[in-house]
């Protein structure tokens, strides 16, 4: 019973035409134990869509596309495959990707006279010797060497064809693995078992220009942050004035509009520190504005989840709320008071407010 392609390792199988016959038993002897054959004579796939080679395609560039998208390459060693231009082509590409290479000696060769990418290969299993139960053996020893860390090499034809990609599109930093995706790559990397080739210099690169922008975009973050927090200083002796005499004149306030001005004093408080335990992830899209019956409100509506949130005048609602649809981190939404601001003390708008607001205080000292 074969498994789904998806879960098959993928074997890519490099060969001479003179060892066709060769070649298409051993991919039905590796198709009968859970592997996916592909190689440029493939019947088992007759339309050429995942494997072989079909009518329409380029036949060099296929058989890249065939060898990137393995997950691990058998080179069909004989006199022919070792003469072969095309073939040592193969190796070196496979190579370059820095995909696993499994010789298989079909036919004895002169490995004295073997081109050196051939030559420097371990040649281990071994079809010369006739006799089922040598086949046996060298088929058992074979499927053993291509189920070998297969995960590793798996993830290694992910990484590798994610980093093709973004070599082909003029290396662009959106196409840069983020976040949990470059760390796994990155540990991958780590793990990468002493007889795999090295990694191709284009995946260093990928990988090295990933953790660049990672760090580039902390750094960011933490510039923004401390941007953040400066302008917070000087923005809070501001709101605090500004709370201070809402809550003066609350009374004095028209019962028309005294919920707007509850909801806007209530806001203000907010932005000093973020006491919900609920936010909306995405701000409020405004719907439609109501008339006086309503008290002219407008309806918004978050599109994080939906909810509907009334406002009046020109206040979006907050994004911070009991209503909210996701969790507030607890380590903000306790955020420690820092040391209150000396900013008020330069300022002459809050020295002007300062001033008009004595003679008031003096009237209720009295």
């Amino acid at each position: 019973m074969r498994q789904d392609a998806g879960q098959q390792t993928r074997v890519f199988v490099s060969y001479s035409r003179q060892d066709s016959r060769f070649v298409a038993g051993l991919a039905e002897q590796l198709q009968e134990r859970g592997f996916l054959v592909d190689y440029d004579l493939s019947t088992d796939d007759r339309l050429g869509i995942n494997t072989g080679i079909s009518a329409e395609d380029a036949w060099w560039t296929r058989l890249e596309e065939m060898i990137t998208a393995a997950d691990v390459v058998v080179f069909v060693v004989s006199p022919d495959s070792a003469r072969s231009r095309i073939c040592d082509e193969e190796i070196a590409f496979a190579q370059a990707l820095g995909k696993r290479l499994i010789p298989v000696l079909c036919r004895p060769i002169d490995y004295e006279k073997a081109p050196p990418r051939l030559a420097a290969l371990n040649m281990k299993v071994s079809f010369v010797e006739v006799g089922e139960q040598h086949d046996a053996e060298s088929l058992q020893l074979l499927t053993d060497a291509l189920r070998h860390d297969v995960h590793w090499y798996r993830m290694a034809t992910q990484v590798t064809a994610a980093a093709r990609r973004w070599d082909t599109a003029q290396r662009p930093a959106s196409h840069l693995l983020r976040g949990g995706a470059l760390q796994e790559a990155e540990e991958w990397a780590a793990r990468r078992p002493a007889e795999a080739s090295s990694l191709p210099d284009v995946v260093l690169d990928f990988l090295h220009l990933g953790r660049e922008q990672e760090e580039e975009v902390r750094l960011i973050s933490e510039i923004q942050g401390a941007r953040l927090d400066e302008l917070r200083e000087i923005v809070e002796p501001y709101l605090l004035a500004e709370i201070r005499l809402r809550e003066r004149r609350a009374s004095s306030v028209h019962p028309f509009h005294i919920d707007e001005f509850r909801q806007m004093t209530a806001y203000l408080k907010s932005l000093l520190k973020i006491e919900a335990k609920k936010w909306h992830p995405e701000r409020p899209v405004h719907v439609q504005a109501t008339g006086a019956r309503d008290g002219y409100a407008d309806i918004y509506q978050f599109p994080c989840c939906g909810k509907y949130a009334s406002e009046f005048g020109a206040q979006y609602p907050p994004q911070f709320s009991s209503e909210g649809c996701r969790d507030v981190p607890e380590a903000i939404r306790v955020r420690p008071r820092r040391t209150p601001s000396d900013w008020h003390q330069g300022s002459i708008l809050l020295q002007l407010l300062g001033e008009a607001e004595q003679p008031q205080a003096d009237q209720h000292s009295d």
